[in-house]
């Protein structure tokens, strides 16, 4: 498909996903033995919970994390532990895939029949919903 072959609406996706991903929190996991992350000492069973939403704003990872920057996404590939938007590793969630290709689907069908525009002054600030973070406000105006 030629959806495929469009490398700056993947890093868009990308991108996106990095600033809202859809939850917030990884899986947890409980320590089996003593284990040392990043300096801190855990126990066995320990409960160990990553935070998506702060990996994805880590200034070392992602330069300037606050601001929409899907370019990032050509300039360098992430590893499946620095962009964790669907988990990482062996664990990943089993719909990555599929997610990512309907969100380009629906990305692109959007941006071909529709003309955006934000409205002046509009300024859309991260809201917490349960476990997910969305723009708000956001409204679909006809052009």
């Amino acid at each position: 498909s030629a959806i495929t072959k469009l490398p700056y609406l993947n890093a868009v996706c990308h991108e996106t996903l990095r600033i809202y991903p859809p939850t917030i929190l990884g899986a947890y996991r409980i320590a089996q033995k003593p284990v040392e992350i990043m300096g801190y000492q855990f126990e066995p069973g320990t409960f160990i919970l990553p935070c998506i939403y702060l990996t994805h704003r880590q200034e070392d990872l992602y330069p300037e994390p606050n601001h929409f920057r899907p370019e990032r996404f050509l300039e360098r590939q992430f590893s499946a532990y620095e962009f964790v938007a669907f988990g990482g590793g062996s664990r990943r969630c089993i719909g990555y895939a599929l997610s990512l290709f309907e969100m380009k689907l629906i990305l692109a069908r959007i941006l071909t029949n529709v003309k955006l525009a934000l409205p002046d002054n509009c300024v859309a600030k991260p809201v917490r919903s349960t476990f997910t973070v969305a723009p708000s406000p956001i409204y679909l105006i006809p052009a």
